[in-house]
């Protein structure tokens, strides 16, 4: 059982897993560029347009307007963002970030732009000086600013390499199953090798008593072999081959049937090259052939 996976309804026990799963929607270089471009050009939309905050009543009257003053911001965390992910990100070696160390390295990013957005603003306003608060406002506003555009990044991220591995097994030609062995070892009831021969030789299997008689084709003519077994103990290994029960004494191969016919006491298989035995079909495995050699109607 322990190779189980048992997934719980509240489903608190896939959460450990995922966060220790390795992170690497930012491991192409492609995927940061573009994700610091993004968030510098989007954070810059968000505080003209929609000035959230009511940032844009911060900065009137100021030495530089408020559009300049949003674009500084915004250079500063493509600055501190480029800092991140293309130098600081260095420091954990070559083995990728699980998803819990990727939101503590999201978290220090977020400290970090902060940290440079909060220099650049108290060095172009004389009124405000560098302090705690100062900076834990700036974490506060800059992080409500960032998430936005960061988080609709990975999810672009996420679906597009889901899109990219569902085009991969669209490509990928499904597994062909494995072919089953060219030859058939026919044991005894002890478990001695009785006979070896291609499936498509053996033709059908007549069980009598304590014996069964394998009629099977030997070039152009048919023999049969008796062994000491029974059809119960042959059927296993037969079925995977196209062989089937017809009748308690009886086991066919289904790509040998010549002739399925219906007479006064049921019906009836005829075997290729084995017109003398008609083969019955009792009821219990009567649907298998109609089904297979009765016309629909």
């Amino acid at each position: 059982m322990k190779n189980t996976l048992t997934i719980p309804l509240n489903g608190q026990a896939a959460v450990p897993g995922w966060l220790n799963a390795p992170f690497r929607l930012l491991d192409p270089v492609g995927n940061r560029v573009f994700l610091i471009l993004f968030c510098g050009v989007f954070s810059f939309l968000f505080m003209y347009i929609f000035s959230p905050f009511n940032m844009n009543q911060w900065y009137e009257g100021g030495p530089l307007s408020v559009a300049g003053v949003f674009c500084a911001f915004s250079l500063s965390g493509i600055a501190g963002m480029t800092l991140s992910q293309f130098g600081l990100i260095r420091l954990k070696g070559k083995k990728p970030l699980r998803h819990w160390q990727f939101l503590a390295w999201f978290t220090g990013e977020v400290m970090l732009v902060a940290l440079i957005v909060n220099v650049v603003n108290v060095s172009m306003h004389d009124y405000l000086e560098y302090s705690w608060p100062e900076y834990t406002d700036t974490l506060k506003y800059g992080f409500g600013v960032m998430a936005l555009p960061y988080s609709m990044a990975l999810l672009w991220f996420q679906g597009r390499a889901a899109a990219g591995r569902l085009k991969h097994l669209a490509k990928t030609p499904a597994a062909t199953p494995s072919a089953a062995p060219e030859e058939l070892h026919i044991h005894d009831e002890y478990g001695k090798l009785a006979m070896t021969l291609c499936p498509s030789n053996l033709l059908l299997l007549k069980a009598e008593d304590n014996y069964v008689h394998l009629y099977y084709r030997n070039g152009s003519a048919v023999k049969r072999e008796l062994i000491r077994s029974s059809l119960k103990k042959l059927e296993p290994q037969l079925s995977g081959h196209g062989f089937t029960r017809a009748h308690r004494s009886y086991m066919v191969n289904l790509s040998k049937v010549l002739l399925f016919k219906k007479h006064t006491k049921g019906h009836f298989v005829v075997m290729e090259g084995i017109d003398e035995v008609h083969v019955p079909v009792s009821g219990s495995y009567l649907p298998e052939f109609l089904q297979r050699f009765a016309p629909a109607e």
